[in-house]
Formats: structure tokens, sequence, C-alpha cells
């Protein structure tokens, strides 16, 4: 596809060369009848002022004839009505072969010049046996146009045959050649002008398609780049015309478009964000619910069975009968812990539970929640120890990290092995406490260090209910360390392993 730049540049140059050959074409076909033209205008009006000149032998007239020959190369004879030379230019008189052939010319149509007088007659020269007459045109009763040809000279002249107000008769000759001379010298000039202004047409139409198009080039190259949403570009605006206009018009509309896609992948991203969101509470709840609905089938079965036996009164003594009362409380306790721990964990994921912060002093905090503890580890003989920190305020929800640290300690209780060893230890970090619950235990496998904060997680594929609780504890962990925007999690330690958590320590 050839380029506007190449377009314009052609166009531009062939409107030159046409402008040139039609000038040489004008020149030579219209120059020559243009020019005849306006020479025998001249030879009229060198007729009507001679015509003018009131002497008759013009003596005193001779400076007007030479400025007449010297302006137009126009020769001159002046002939009285007797045949006489009142007054022939020097080309006359230099051949006298033509002054003859012309006086005899002249005598030969003398019957054929009369005074104002006499009537006025057609002139129509007789052909010479040397000059030959190729045409003749009429101008009114006393002047003729004559072209003659002299074949000795090879030449054709343009004469004015006629007959003065005084009686002379009178021939103005003007040479063709002069003509032809002239045309041919104008047409080889005009080709040397031509030949130099296509040139210079050609620089000038190179320049001129260059400023035109590379503005337009520029825009091209910019709407492609659009066209692959590439928005850090932009066009020059150099003028205010049409394409200065466009200009701006491409620089606006790729601002608009810029922000356009911006806010359109702005959404995207956070339509994609919601379907992940949607996506994983969709999974989050089918597994939701096929946890509860094992977790809740042993209680239901339980409860079920119990309330049955008493209904058919298979319990004959009360003290039984206490005893399936209890296995039935008990159950409902238990599922309405699970349902009160579900909806915990909903809330704090969903960001429904607004956290009730305040300050208080950390050492003072795990002291405090560990004394409800403290029967627990006389009973099962369990080998508790602490390590505290100088005293200093953390700012949180004292309730919900209350949570997070009796969860940790009921797990370490639930899970301690032989050596019955659980200790508690607390960090001072930059901004936070970092508090760690370690207990002896078999090390858990890697993998399912990630796994034991979703709900419902028990490394006991079986779901045992021996050690009790649902797999719930860690994720409210999870739930409420996430809310505070803490940190939270679990390591190998080589006789047993770390649960930690972070809180922010109090700035202001």
């Amino acid at each position: 596809m050839n380029s506007i730049k190449k377009k314009l540049f052609l166009q531009i140059g062939s409107l030159i060369v046409f402008l040139v050959i039609l000038l040489l074409l004008a020149n030579t076909l219209l120059l020559e009848s243009y020019y005849t033209y306006k020479q025998k205008n001249k030879l009229v009006d060198y007729y009507a002022t001679i015509n003018s000149m009131d002497s008759t032998d013009y003596d005193d007239n001779l400076l007007d004839f030479l400025a007449i020959e010297s302006a137009s190369n126009v020769d001159i004879l002046v002939m009285g009505s007797t045949g006489d030379v009142l007054y022939a230019s020097n080309s006359f008189l230099a051949d006298k072969r033509l002054l003859d052939e012309l006086m005899n010319l002249m005598s030969i149509n003398m019957t054929n010049f009369a005074p104002v007088t006499q009537t006025p007659i057609n002139i129509h020269p007789a052909p010479s046996p040397k000059n030959q007459i190729t045409k003749s045109e009429k101008i009114d009763d006393k002047t003729s146009f004559v072209w003659a040809s002299d074949p000795l000279l090879s030449n054709t002249n343009l004469l004015l045959f006629g007959t003065l107000d005084n009686g002379n008769l009178i021939e103005l000759r003007l040479p063709i050649a002069a003509i032809k001379t002239n045309i041919k010298v104008s047409n080889d000039f005009l080709l040397i002008i031509g030949l130099i202004v296509f040139a210079i047409s050609m620089i000038f139409a190179y320049v001129v398609s260059n400023y035109f198009t590379k503005p337009i080039t520029a825009m091209n190259d910019v709407t492609k780049r659009l066209k692959h949403l590439d928005f850090d570009t932009s066009c020059e605006v150099i003028s205010n015309d049409e394409i200065g206009q466009l200009a701006d018009s491409i620089n606006k509309m790729s601002l608009a478009l810029s922000s356009t896609i911006t806010s359109l992948n702005f959404k995207n991203t956070q339509l994609e964000k919601e379907i992940q969101e949607k996506n994983r509470l969709d999974e989050k709840r089918r597994t939701l619910l096929n946890n509860v609905s094992h977790e809740l089938k042993t209680p239901l079965s339980l409860m079920q069975g119990y309330a049955e036996g008493l209904k058919l009164n298979v319990i004959k003594n009360k003290e039984k009968s206490d005893f399936y009362c209890d296995v039935i409380i008990d159950e409902s306790i238990k599922m309405n812990r699970l349902v009160e721990s579900l909806l915990n964990i909903d809330q704090m994921e969903f960001g429904d539970n607004i956290l009730h912060k305040s300050t208080f002093e950390i050492n003072e905090f795990i002291v405090q929640t560990l004394d409800k503890y403290n029967k627990i580890f006389q009973d099962k003989s369990i080998l508790f120890t602490i390590n505290t920190i100088a005293p200093i305020e953390v700012i949180g929800d004292a309730f919900m990290i209350e949570r997070v640290f009796e969860n940790y300690i009921t797990n370490a209780i639930n899970y301690v092995d032989e050596n019955l060893e659980i200790s508690v230890r607390l960090f001072k970090l930059n901004n936070t406490i970092k508090v760690e619950v370690f207990n002896t235990c078999e090390i858990i496998d890697e993998k399912d260090l990630d796994k034991i904060w979703d709900s419902f997680y028990k490394l006991d594929k079986a779901r045992s209910r021996e050690k009790g609780g649902h797999g719930l504890g860690l994720s409210i962990v999870k739930a409420i360390q996430e809310a505070h925007g803490n940190s939270y999690g679990a390591k190998n330690v080589p006789t047993g392993i770390c649960f930690w958590f972070e809180i922010d320590i109090n700035r202001t």
C-alpha cells in the first residue's frame, strides 16, 4: 500500500510536470498566432502614426521613422504617387534586389493606389517572380496584410500595404522568421525554467508532503499502539488546524480509553475476587455442611436412642433413667457449643463481630487465665512452667484474646503425651508480644500443620470423640487473629509442638 507521503509527493510532482508541458504546448501552438496578432496591431498603429504626419517628403520625420524601426524591427518604405522613393529603411537600401522587387511590385499595382479623394480599391499585389504571395488579408479599403515568401532567403515577411491620406504609398515589413525565432527562444527558455521549477518543486513537494504526513504518520503509530491497549503515548499537537484538532481528539480519546480500561480492569479484578470468594464460600459451606452433618450425626443418634429408651420405659430404676437424661443433656450441650462455635467463626470471618479493644497488662492477663487450669494440671500431673516478661500493656479485644489462649491451653492438655510437659513463654518483639504454648507430643507431619486451622480438621482421621471437641478451636483462633490483623501459627520442636500468637503493644 502506497503511503500518503508518496502519493502527495507524486501528485504535486505530476501537477508541476503537467503545468510545464501545458505551458510548452501553449507557447508552441498559440504563441505564434498571438504574437502575429500583436504585431499586426503594431503595424496598423505604425501605419496610423505615419499617416498622421503632415509632411510629404518626410525630411523632418526621419527620427520618427528610426524610432519605429528600432522599437519593433519593422522595415519602412514610402513611395510617392509617381513611384519615387520618399523613405526606405536601411535593409531596403542595402538589398538592391529587394528594393527593385518591391518597386516593381508597387509599380505594377500603382494604378491600384489612389489619393484619398479617389474611390478606394482592393489591394491584391501581383505575384513577383522572386516574391510569392502566400496569403493576403484585407484590413480596410486602403490597407491590407500580405504574407510574401522569399525563396532566395527562405523566409516569410508580413507586409502591410496601404495608401496614405496624402496619396503616398507605404509598405511596412516585419520578418516572420523573427517571430518563429522568438517562439523557439521562448520555448527553450521556458524548458530550462521548467526543469529548474520542476527540480525546486520536487524538493518543495518532498518537504510539504513530509510536513503534512509526519503528524499523520505519528497519529497512525499512536492509534496502532492504542489498538494494543498501550496508552503510554500521545500525539504531539503542533497546530490549531484540522490535523492538530485530530491529534488533540486522539489524545483525549486515549485518556478516556485509558481511564475506562483501568476502571474495567479494576472492576474485573474486583469481580474475579468476588467470584473467587464466592467459590471459596460455596466450597466452605459444602464442607461445613458435610462436617456439621458428620458431627451432629453421633449426638443426635445418641439422643434419639436414649430418648426412645425413656419413652418405652426400658429403664426400670431411677439411677439408669437419670443416666439416660444426663447423656441427652450432655449431648445437647455439646451440640449447642458446636453451633455457638460455628456462629462465632462465621461472624469473625465475615466481619460481623465487632472487636471491643481495650488495653491490659499481658503478664497479669496470662496468669489469671492459667489459674482456671491449675486444678486440671494437678489432676493430670502435668508439669507446667511459665516464662513472663517485664510488665507491658497490650491492646486488643481481651475476651477474644482469652479465647485464643484458652484454645491453645485446652489443645495442649488434650494432646499432651506421657511426658506431661506444658509451658507458656512470652517474647517482646518490635511492635507485638508473642505468646507461645508448648506441649510434648508426637511430631505433626508438616503437610498437616497448615490444615489444622481448618474447621473440623482433626489429626484423628476417624474423628474419635475420646478427646472431645469438634476441631473448631484452632479455626476460632484463626478467625480472631485475622480479625485483629495479627499473626499466629504452629511449629514442630524437637520434643513436641509449639502454638503461638501475637498481640499488639499499646503505643499510646
